[in-house]
């Protein structure tokens, strides 16, 4: 049998064949991907609403939320779904762990979204009134004083962070106390 250049064998398994080698884009942690489609998600989010519609920032900010609540429950889950294997586990990084077919995940992933971009929101909003720039502030000048969607979905992508951590710590505890 041939064997690829990249393939690699592994200490443990030195003869196995991995299907995966010539994928360059197997070497990137899945935390990295994950994290990385989240902040898109929510970058396309803010940009669909807050750029391309001109109305009052409270309707766009409830529009932004349906789409994110969307976008997460019916893209980011699934991939992250997906992307679990024996080898490395990604089920950690779902913001809940509610039966996925279920009207109770969906309302979930409401509460997920809306608590995170809230959060997001107005913790940008605040950083603006300190005078600290956003992205798009050093990006297209100082005058340019608004939010911006690189630095919603870094914000965001931040905060959701801090929710899957704490997610993951009270489940461990709960399991502990089983």
């Amino acid at each position: 049998m041939f064997t690829l250049k990249n393939n690699h064998s592994k200490k443990d398994q030195p003869h196995q064949f991995n299907p995966y080698s010539i994928d360059k884009l197997s070497t990137i942690k899945p935390q990295v991907k994950i994290g990385f489609m989240k902040f898109w998600v929510a970058g396309a989010a803010f940009f669909l609403t807050f750029t391309a519609l001109q109305y009052d920032p409270l309707d766009l900010l409830v529009v932004m939320i349906l789409i994110m609540i969307l976008g997460t429950e019916y893209v980011v889950n699934k991939v992250i779904i997906w992307m679990n294997n024996d080898r490395q586990p990604t089920l950690k990084y779902l913001p809940h762990h509610i039966k996925r077919s279920s009207v109770l995940s969906l309302m979930m992933t409401g509460v997920y979204v809306i608590v995170l971009v809230l959060a997001s929101y107005f913790l940008i909003e605040g950083l603006l009134t300190l005078g600290i720039p956003s992205i798009g502030m050093i990006f297209f000048g100082f005058e340019n004083r608004a939010n911006d969607p690189i630095t919603f979905g870094l914000v965001f992508m931040g905060c959701d962070m801090i929710w899957v951590y704490v997610k993951n710590l009270i489940r461990s505890h709960l399991r502990k106390g089983d």
